[in-house]
């Protein structure tokens, strides 16, 4: 018997080294292209983010469902944002629609970035890609530091400021939909994420109505271990923007 359990547990060990050395592989094959991906159709601006270029001619030569880019600077998170055919196409797919546990940064099918409020989705990565980072903004200290998003479709390029940040159940009824700018719905849904939000000093929490009319991106990944229920969102409002 201790024969068979030193068996099943070598090849259990087995598994788990292969499938280690597996998802290391993907994380370095995902890094490197993504650097391509980049060093291709991005153009730097340390100036004035809002200025920097994203060559989408290029990006949709590659794969059409590139319709957005995000960039958080001082962070790992300078991606294209995909939007495929279903909600979850680029779950497990890079943007050469090759298999990645990594995933892409996506929205939901139909996603057109013009709503009151759009969800994008990455994974919770150990190694910090993706949307690995994202955790760090528990830390007021962080927040501090990298407050800004930027957010590139053809048409614009747009500066948010990150107004709120908690974690929820995946069932919560702040994922119930994307919004048409100025509706009820979206003002409720900017009152919720107001209310939530895990740090107080808020411009917004009186302003609501003032800004009913102004974009907002949810970042949504994981919160804890695999298989969790929990996400965490952090949220960024539109405060400038640059039309192409």
């Amino acid at each position: 018997m201790k024969k068979i359990v030193a068996s099943v547990l070598l090849v259990i060990s087995i598994i788990f080294l292969f499938k280690g050395f597996t998802d290391w592989k993907y994380k370095i094959s995902n890094k490197v292209n993504n650097d391509s991906i980049r060093e291709l159709a991005t153009s730097e601006n340390e100036e004035d983010p809002l200025n920097r270029i994203i060559d989408f001619q290029k990006l949709k030569s590659i794969n059409k469902d590139v319709l957005a880019w995000i960039y958080i600077p001082g962070t790992k998170v300078d991606y294209p944002i995909l939007v495929g055919e279903s909600d979850e196409e680029y779950l497990y797919k890079n943007i050469n629609k090759e298999y990645t546990p990594l995933g892409s940064l996506f929205g939901f099918s139909g996603t057109n970035f013009t709503k009151g409020n759009t969800f994008i989705f990455g994974h919770n990565m150990a190694s910090s890609q993706m949307f690995g980072e994202l955790r760090k903004y528990l830390s007021s200290d962080f927040l501090e530091e990298h407050r800004y998003i930027y957010l590139y479709t053809e048409r614009k390029a747009m500066k948010c400021d990150i107004f709120s940040i908690f974690i929820a159940n995946e069932s919560d009824d702040v994922f119930s939909g994307q919004y048409e700018l100025g509706t009820v719905e979206y003002i409720d849904l900017l009152s919720e994420l107001v209310d939530r939000n895990k740090y107080s000093n808020n411009n917004l929490e009186k302003n609501i109505i003032e800004y009913s009319t102004t974009q907002v991106f949810n970042l949504i990944t994981c919160y804890g271990g695999e298989g969790t229920p929990d996400r965490l969102l952090v949220n960024g409002i539109v405060v400038e923007e640059k039309i192409r």
